[in-house]
C-alpha cells in the first residue's frame, strides 16, 4: 500500500483554508502502463484508516492492485474551510485515475452548509439534501462517466451526543447522492454494526463475537476494520471492478 507523501497527505494548512487548488490538483495524471498493477484508491477522514491497510492486506497479494491511501484527518464534506472535499475529489481522479475508489467519510460532519444562499443548520432533510448535492459532485469525479466503480461506506452510529443525530443526516445525503449515479455503490455498514440505529460495541460476525468499535464509540475497531474491508473486496470481486 502506498500513502500519499507527507507534503499531500498531511491536513491542509493556510492555503487551502484561503480557498486556493489542493496540492495534488497540479500534479501529473498517473498513466496505466502495460502490466502495471491498477489502482484503487481508499480515502476518506480518520475512518477510512486502518480500513485502508486491511484492504490492501486482501487486494495486493499477487501484485495486480495497488491500493493508495488518502486520509484527510478532521475533514468533512461539511467543513469546506479545512478541506474541499468536491474539488479534492476531482484532483484525485485526475491524477490517480483509480479502477476503484473506497470512501469512508462523515465522522466529522455536521457544521452549518449553505444553501440557496443562507445558512442550513444540521440534521434536517434540508442539510441533508446540500450535503447530497456536495457528495453526489464527488461521486461523479470518482465514477469518471460510468466507467470506474465506486464504493462508499454509510457510517455506522455513534455512541453518545451529537454525532448521533449528525450520522443518520450523513447516510441520508449519501443515500439520495447516490440514486442514478453509474457505477456508485453504498456500503451499508451502518446496518452490520448498528442495526436500527442501535449502538453496540460487540457484533457477532460469521459466528464469532467481535468487539467492533474503538473506545472513542465513533471508529472502528481493527477487526471491525477488517471486516469492513472484508465486505468491500468481496463486492469488489462480485462486480468485477478489478478485472484487467
Amino acid at each position: 500500500m502506498r500513502f500519499l507523501p507527507p507534503a499531500t497527505a498531511a491536513v491542509v494548512g493556510l492555503a487551502a483554508i484561503l480557498g486556493a487548488a489542493s496540492p495534488e490538483a497540479g500534479g501529473p495524471a498517473v498513466a496505466r502502463a502495460a502490466g502495471a498493477p491498477l489502482q484503487v484508491l481508499a480515502t476518506g477522514d480518520s475512518m477510512i484508516q486502518i480500513v485502508d491497510t486491511y484492504l490492501a492486506r486482501r487486494l495486493e497479494p499477487g501484485g495486480g492492485v495497488d491500493v493508495r491511501s488518502d486520509a484527510r484527518i478532521s475533514t468533512g464534506i461539511s467543513k469546506p474551510g479545512l478541506l474541499n472535499w468536491p474539488r479534492h475529489a476531482a484532483a484525485q481522479a485526475r491524477r490517480f485515475r483509480p479502477r476503484a475508489t473506497v470512501v469512508f467519510l462523515g465522522a466529522n460532519d455536521g457544521f452549518d452548509l449553505r444553501s440557496d444562499g443562507r445558512r442550513v443548520k444540521c440534521c434536517g432533510r434540508t442539510w441533508s439534501r446540500e450535503y447530497a448535492r456536495r457528495a453526489r459532485r464527488m461521486m461523479l469525479s470518482y465514477a469518471q462517466g460510468g466507467t470506474r466503480r465506486v464504493y462508499w461506506l454509510l457510517l455506522p452510529q455513534a455512541r453518545e451526543g451529537f454525532f448521533r443525530r449528525a450520522y443518520p443526516a450523513v447516510n441520508r445525503g449519501l443515500r439520495r447522492a447516490a440514486r442514478g449515479v453509474e457505477k456508485v455503490r453504498l456500503v451499508h455498514l451502518n446496518e452490520l454494526f448498528t442495526p436500527g440505529g442501535r449502538y453496540r460495541d460487540f457484533i457477532r460476525y460469521e459466528g464469532r463475537r467481535v468487539r467492533a468499535r474503538q473506545a472513542d464509540g465513533v471508529h472502528l475497531s481493527p477487526a471491525g476494520a477488517s471486516i469492513a474491508a472484508s465486505i468491500v473486496t468481496r463486492q469488489m470481486r462480485s462486480d468485477g471492478a478489478l478485472s484487467p
